[in-house]
């Protein structure tokens, strides 16, 4: 299992949001681009990117995609407001990853015809209820008739958060995480990942093959300079 480093951008800046709400968001003191090579060096070899702004229905950031292609040997994926075809395509075009949340999730159809190798579905889960649009609405469809329809377009990852434990540190979603992988998928489990010891609680769960952390890797709950840590983003 991989340890994931999570990138937030919000106005350009590196932050965190507690349970996704803008209105509980921490600003960090480094730039995008120090902290990314500080991952990188650190040994991180896939870095989740997330445009809040584009995940708040605003502008996105394209910033994101160019700090991306600066960085060689590292595999990047980007979610927030991908919200059309044209939207996912750019970024897998760019070489990108596209996490891709609320059209999975509401008109997954639109998926039809994408390359799905490499699309990661970004499932946010509040017990079995899927949220889109950031967090701010419900899916209408039970998540036991979604999740048949994403693996029969060839979905076969998916970003699972739970909304719950986001930015908390209070430990993994490891019931969000099984449910979802329950169904077929390889799971990125995301929210409340506080310490190495939440790793090896994910690892596990059948079907987790990555864990995503933000704040604890920027608060330094995580040491960058350990050696497990190195061990646990280069995938060892």
């Amino acid at each position: 299992m991989q340890l994931i480093p999570s990138l937030d951008l919000l106005g350009g800046r590196v932050v965190r949001l507690r349970h996704g709400d803008p209105n509980q968001t921490t600003f960090y003191g480094v730039t995008p681009r120090a902290w990314l090579e500080r991952l990188v060096a650190a040994g991180a070899k896939r870095i989740h990117l997330v445009d809040l702004e584009g995940a708040f229905g605003r502008e996105a950031q394209p910033e994101l995609v160019q700090l991306a292609k600066a960085l060689s040997g590292v595999a990047f994926q980007l979610g927030g407001g991908l919200r059309t075809r044209e939207a996912i395509a750019r970024v897998i075009d760019a070489g990108l990853e596209p996490v891709v949340g609320t059209l999975a999730v509401e008109q997954p159809e639109q998926l039809r015809g994408l390359d799905a190798s490499r699309i990661i579905a970004a499932l946010d889960v509040d017990g079995e209820q899927v949220l889109t649009r950031g967090w701010q609405a419900k899916s209408a469809m039970v998540a036991t008739e979604l999740f048949p329809k994403l693996r029969a377009l060839g979905l076969a990852r998916a970003l699972v958060t739970d909304v719950k434990r986001d930015g908390t540190l209070t430990g993994p979603g490891i019931e969000a995480a099984r449910f979802v992988a329950g169904h077929g998928f390889a799971v990125q489990a995301s929210g409340g990942i506080a310490s190495l010891d939440d790793l090896a609680t994910l690892r596990t769960v059948p079907g987790v093959v990555g864990a995503i952390s933000g704040r604890a890797l920027l608060d330094g709950k995580i040491d960058l300079g350990a050696p497990a840590v190195r061990a646990a983003l280069e995938g060892r």
